[in-house]
């Protein structure tokens, strides 16, 4: 139970949702969309940090058979053990041949780096085997909207 202090007695607010997922039905119908076609490029699901791509990423775990890497960016820090032997470059090699190539996995890469596609490119993913979706922030309304519905504990 959550309480909000006042002037007046305490109200009792609502308790916060089960699910916190929140508001990106025009983003899983898209991916839904795309789950239902023949499985293509990795996607790279790009947008501001805490605009909810992690919890999307999630619920796209439901939907089989997906790979799913959340911060991604993570991967731009990644440092070769042996250059001889690049395993950076054949996880990305992994991932596109699993994808785009076999066609038996949707992959997808979450980070909140807009730099992410650069560098994709810079390690030889070339642009004709991801594509890039990004995912924006709620609007006002509905983070007010939001923000109702979850009743913050105030002082």
């Amino acid at each position: 139970m959550i309480v909000q202090a006042g002037l007046f007695a305490p109200k009792v607010a609502p308790p916060p949702p089960q699910d916190p997922f929140y508001n990106r039905v025009t983003e899983l119908d898209y991916f839904k969309a795309k789950f239902s076609r023949e499985v293509g490029f990795v996607t790279v699901l790009v947008g501001p940090r805490n605009c909810g791509k992690s919890r999307l990423l999630k619920e796209l775990l439901r939907q089989k058979p997906v790979i799913v890497i959340d911060e991604a960016n993570d991967l731009m820090d990644w440092k070769e053990p042996d250059p001889l032997q690049p395993e950076l470059k054949q996880l990305l090699s992994f991932l596109v041949s699993i994808s785009k190539e076999d066609r038996l996995a949707h992959v997808i890469l979450g980070t909140s780096d807009y730099f992410l596609a650069n560098w994709l490119t810079q390690v030889g993913m070339t642009e004709d085997k991801f594509r890039v979706k990004v995912l924006g922030d709620l609007t006002k309304e509905e983070a007010e909207k939001f923000m109702s519905a979850t009743q913050l504990l105030l002082f």
